[in-house]
Order: C-alpha cells, then structure tokens, then sequence
C-alpha cells in the first residue's frame, strides 16, 4: 500500500495535534506542582529552596526514565 502526499499531510496533521495534547498534559501537571509550592505559606526561604528542589528531582527523575524509554525502544 503505497501512501500519498495527502495521507502523508493528515498523518503529520494528526500526529502533531496529538503531541501537543500531550505536551499540554505534561505542562498542565507541572505547573500545578509549581503552584502548590507557590501557594504554600513557608517560615523561611530555607523551606520553599527545600520544596522547590524536591519538584526539580521529580522532574529530572521522570527526565530520566522517559529517556531509558526512548533508548530502549530506539
């Protein structure tokens, strides 16, 4: 089955509105983690430096293990 320019178009199309869903679901989480920490009533810098660096290696965490993903499926 030989694929035309017009599938071709749609498929990227599709593709792409499917990636940015994604891509707003990924944002949307983390900016609540960032929010949580911003709305939180701290006593001193210490704490919010404390809880923002707890989100960071969250993030780099799941950084982390998507890329093994990608590398083991690649």
């Amino acid at each position: 089955m030989e694929i035309n320019e017009k599938m071709l178009r749609e498929l990227r199309k599709k593709f792409d509105v499917e990636m940015n869903k994604k891509e707003i679901e990924i944002l949307d989480h983390w900016k609540q983690d960032i929010e949580s920490v911003y709305r939180k009533k701290y006593d001193n810098l210490a704490a919010v430096q404390t809880e923002m660096k707890r989100v960071i290696e969250r993030m780099a965490n799941r950084i982390s293990i998507l890329t093994k993903m990608v590398r083991e499926e690649s």
